[in-house]
């Protein structure tokens, strides 16, 4: 039982997740910052009342994120990761296979620092691609949308929605990450082997530390935060607001990058009218039953 709780408390305690206590806080000042660019004045107990209020945190939409969050992390703690094992494991499990049956090739006299930046960037932008391309499906068959429906039948959105999941898509996302890790990172020591160390391999943790920083805990909130020319290549707060907004068609299925979604025409930038007008989240009635109709252009706002 203190084993099961000290794995849900964590999410807060674990720089790598979202919710990591630093994270939030940060969040929080950012979100403080916008609302006084907005309202031209700064009033830290207004503006912490504002974002703090009981019925935002606490309400039949988020009992749902906090609900989902328990079970999911239970399903992963005590089932998958004991069945599938840790992502290093598979990571140095692929690596050993490479060496076994391909045979050794190894690149020698690369410096350190160019292994340590390529490799972090490699598999980051692997890591993304993959979101974007599971992301992509759940929306497109009806199969999937069944079970991601479960997402974006949230009505508000707080940094907790990220965990509001069906457990089989939870499943299927930690499956994603899994093979993706074991793969890239596998190849990656077979190819540096004894040149790649944890040093490295952290410095993939740190570009998400820094992702998760800056204001990704923003994107499932009402803090409508645009990122100006810089969305054409970053999804912004805003952007990812517009995909769980009812009338918008959905678009924005990247998770950082915004190119998967140039290349596929599903990209949209922010609207500056919903800085008046706040968006509407949740599903429509016909959401409720079928995938969503696709968003198929960029659009931009002047």
């Amino acid at each position: 039982m203190i084993e099961f709780i000290e794995q849900h408390l964590a999410v807060f305690i674990d720089p790598s997740e979202r919710v990591f206590f630093v994270h939030l806080l940060l969040a929080l000042v950012a979100a403080s910052a916008v609302c006084s660019y907005r309202e031209s004045r700064f009033d830290l107990k207004s503006q912490l009342s504002s974002l703090l209020k009981k019925d935002y945190w606490f309400n039949r939409s988020t009992f749902v994120d906090y609900t989902l969050l328990i079970v999911n992390a239970g399903i992963k703690g005590l089932l998958v990761i004991p069945a599938v094992g840790t992502r290093f494991a598979g990571a140095f499990a692929f690596g050993k296979f490479l060496q076994m049956n391909v045979g050794d090739f190894m690149i020698t006299g690369a410096p350190w620092l160019l292994i340590a930046i390529g490799f972090s960037l490699v598999l980051f932008t692997a890591d993304d691609l993959s979101r974007f391309l599971l992301h992509r499906v759940m929306h497109k068959y009806d199969s999937l949308w069944r079970l991601h429906r479960v997402h974006h039948s949230a009505t508000t959105l707080t940094p907790f929605t990220v965990f509001r999941t069906h457990p089989i898509e939870s499943l299927l996302y930690f499956l994603r990450g899994f093979l993706v890790f074991s793969f890239v990172t596998g190849i990656a020591l077979w190819l540096f082997r004894g040149q790649l160390t944890a040093l490295e391999i952290l410095g993939v943790e740190a570009i998400g530390f820094t992702f998760n920083m800056l204001f990704a805990n923003l994107r499932h909130s009402h803090i409508y935060l645009t990122f100006g020319r810089l969305e054409r290549w970053i999804i912004s707060p805003a952007q990812h607001q517009l995909h769980h907004s009812k009338t918008h068609g959905h678009p924005n299925y990247g998770a950082c990058f915004a190119l998967w979604d140039q290349l596929i025409g599903s990209l949209r930038k922010s609207d500056p009218k919903h800085l008046r007008t706040p968006l509407e989240f949740g599903l429509t009635a016909d959401e409720s039953r079928h995938p969503i109709k696709e968003s198929t252009s960029v659009q931009s706002y002047a």
